[in-house]
C-alpha cells in the first residue's frame, strides 16, 4: 500500500509581513520541507484568490499569524470566514508571533473560530517574540525550537491521517 504525503498547506500574510514574519516562514517551510510525510502548498492570503478549493485539497492547515492589539488581523479573519465547508474536519496547527505574549491571544482567538468551523486545533503551538522594529532571529537557530516545531508537525500529520482516513470512509456530518 502506498502512503500519499499529506498536504500540508500554509496560510501566511505576505502584504504587510515583516522582516520577521518573512524570516519564519522560510523557517517554518525548511522544517516541513525535512519531512516525507507532508509535501507544502504556501498560500499567501494577499494574492490567493482559491483559498477554499486550496482548504478543501489540504489535509492539514498550519496559520502564520502576528498577533496586534491582542488579536489576529482582520484580514485573516475575513479569509477564514470566505471558506466554511472545507474546514469540517481538518486540523489545523498555529505558528504565532507578538509581544510579551508572543502571539498566544491570537491562538487562543484562532483556536474559538476554527472550532467554530468543525476543525481540530492541535494543542501544540509555535509562538514567538517579536519586539517592535526588532529583527532577532537567534531563537529560530535554538535547537529545542525545531524541537518544538518537529512535535508540532508530529501531532498534525498523526490528526491529518486520521481525519483523511475519516473523510475519506464517512462524509463530515455538517
Amino acid at each position: 500500500m502506498t502512503v500519499h504525503p499529506l498536504r500540508l498547506a500554509l496560510l501566511v500574510r505576505t502584504a504587510e509581513a515583516s522582516p520577521f514574519c518573512r524570516a519564519l516562514m522560510t523557517w517554518f517551510s525548511r522544517q516541513v520541507d525535512g519531512r516525507d510525510d507532508f509535501k507544502l502548498d504556501l498560500v499567501d492570503l494577499s494574492i490567493a484568490g482559491d483559498l477554499p478549493a486550496r482548504i478543501a485539497e489540504a489535509d492539514a492547515i498550519v496559520v502564520l499569524a502576528p498577533e496586534y492589539n491582542h488579536a489576529y488581523p482582520g484580514d485573516l479573519k475575513t479569509a477564514i470566514d470566505s471558506v466554511r465547508e472545507p474546514w469540517y474536519g481538518k486540523p489545523v496547527g498555529f505558528v504565532v508571533y507578538g509581544g510579551r505574549s508572543r502571539g498566544l491571544r491570537a491562538a487562543e482567538q484562532l483556536r474559538l473560530v476554527f472550532g467554530e468551523l468543525h476543525a481540530v486545533t492541535i494543542r501544540e503551538t509555535l509562538s514567538f517574540q517579536q519586539l517592535p522594529g526588532a529583527v532577532d532571529t537567534a531563537e529560530l537557530a535554538d535547537p529545542a525550537t525545531a524541537v518544538a516545531a518537529t512535535t508540532m508537525l508530529d501531532q498534525l500529520a498523526w490528526w491529518a491521517r486520521a481525519l483523511r482516513d475519516a473523510r475519506t470512509t464517512t462524509p463530515y456530518p455538517a
